[in-house]
């Protein structure tokens, strides 16, 4: 669809502010709608906008909507001066930004007679939830799997690896028949970090951060640093002075990468297909098994990618509520909007997307083990710029043997709490 034609759906649809009327003697009511995206979430809302007049004709809806570039300081904007949408598509950090209490949104527990909450799972939920309330609806969760290049294994004679145990092993036999350029697996210095809190959280079996610190004590996250740079050691990945050796460039579009020489990385289910375009010729990527050498619980790093909200005074909660559980829930809805926001959080849209053939692949694998496997979530700050470019360079110190061990465990521990505590 062009963008003229996108702009007339869209007057048809949402078009200017409804006059209040009567129809079959029930009073119209006027929500307000925002969201942020490219031109297919746009065209595919509006439609879905549509729809939901056509079902609900006591309910109109004027629709807000943009690219990303701004939209975090016009909601800011808006929420400051009381004029924001009935319905809200935010980011999952926006939480902590607008409503550290909890009160920032409407409490959607209130609306659960309205949205079916049983959807989505109490972990989920839980990452949208402050004191107790719930803050937002999670349109999908996206997290970090393990890659494996199936091709460059099968050269060596090796199965995809289980574990980590067997990706030691299984780096000495790539070496040995492929070369000493080769390596079992690769990942940067944030993807480094990652693999320690992996560790950690399996072990433990608590996030990274609670109550505004750090949740590890420092004799764990030392062993946590170990187990990464063991692998170095082993040369199952790549150092970060190696690495770098090919300039500071995106993993994917590493030369090694491409070649299928870092035969495997740690990176978002969402992005599957990227990396399986940036090999060259016929080489296939696949998804590993989470490792689960470290202890009995679960570690995938997971986040929220976005959810729905309802402004925390609108005058008519329970017709937004209607709206939000239209949108992730109605069969009809979900085929049009299908992964324009990425694979559902919702089980019964992902059932309707499954039974439409609309959700296959990949990516699709790829974000099932994420649900399967998740972790207890990340802090809202957690991916603030600051911290982590921070926490980076406390890794590239130790990548680059400017710092020892047990040093860059402690870094670990002090940046983060230090940045925590001048960002409460």
């Amino acid at each position: 669809m062009d963008f003229k034609k996108l702009l007339l759906l869209s007057s048809v649809a949402i078009g200017m502010a409804y006059p209040t009327i009567t129809l079959a003697n029930s009073k119209v009511v006027n929500l307000k709608m925002s969201w942020w995206g490219g031109d297919d979430r746009h065209k595919r809302t509006l439609e879905a906008l549509k729809l939901f007049e056509e079902k609900h004709p006591n309910i109109k809806v004027r629709g807000e909507y943009g690219g990303w570039s701004g939209w975090q300081e016009k909601v800011t904007t808006q929420i400051i001066g009381n004029t924001a949408p009935d319905v809200m598509q935010i980011n999952w950090n926006w939480i902590d930004l607008f409503s550290k209490d909890g009160t920032g949104f409407y409490d959607l527990n209130k609306l659960s007679d309205t949205i079916t909450l049983s959807n989505y799972s109490a972990d989920i939920l839980e990452q949208c939830s402050v004191n107790g309330k719930l803050n937002a609806i999670p349109i999908g969760m996206t997290g970090k799997v393990f890659y494996i290049n199936e091709t460059t294994y099968t050269k060596a004679g090796l199965p995809v690896p289980k574990n980590f145990d067997e990706m030691i092993s299984s780096a000495k036999v790539i070496r040995e028949k492929l070369g000493n350029d080769y390596y079992a697996f690769d990942t940067d210095a944030y993807g480094a970090l990652l693999l320690m809190l992996y560790k950690l959280e399996q072990e433990t079996g608590k996030p990274f951060i609670i109550d505004n610190k750090v949740a590890y004590s420092e004799a764990e996250v030392v062993e946590a640093v170990k187990f990464y740079n063991n692998l170095v050691e082993q040369n199952v990945l790549p150092s970060l002075r190696v690495r770098a050796a090919a300039g500071f460039i995106p993993l994917d579009q590493h030369p090694s990468w491409i070649q299928g020489k870092y035969a495997g990385t740690y990176e978002w289910d969402s992005s599957a297909q990227k990396w399986q375009d940036a090999l060259e010729g016929n080489q296939k990527l696949v998804l590993a098994d989470f490792p689960t050498e470290f202890g009995p619980n679960k570690s995938a790093f997971n986040k929220v990618s976005m959810a729905f909200a309802i402004k925390k005074n609108t005058k008519h909660p329970k017709e937004a509520a209607t709206l939000v559980e239209f949108l992730t829930t109605d069969p009809e809805a979900v085929k049009i909007l299908g992964t324009s926001r990425g694979i559902p959080s919702n089980s019964s849209a992902v059932d309707t997307l499954e039974a439409s053939g609309q959700l296959t692949g990949l990516t699709f694998e790829a974000n099932n083990a994420v649900k399967d496997f998740a972790g207890k979530g990340i802090h809202p700050l957690f991916e603030h710029k600051k911290l982590n470019t921070d926490l980076r360079g406390v890794i590239e110190s130790l990548g680059y043997g400017k710092s020892s061990v047990e040093q860059t465990a402690k870094d670990i521990i002090s940046t983060t709490n230090q940045f925590l505590s001048e960002n409460q």
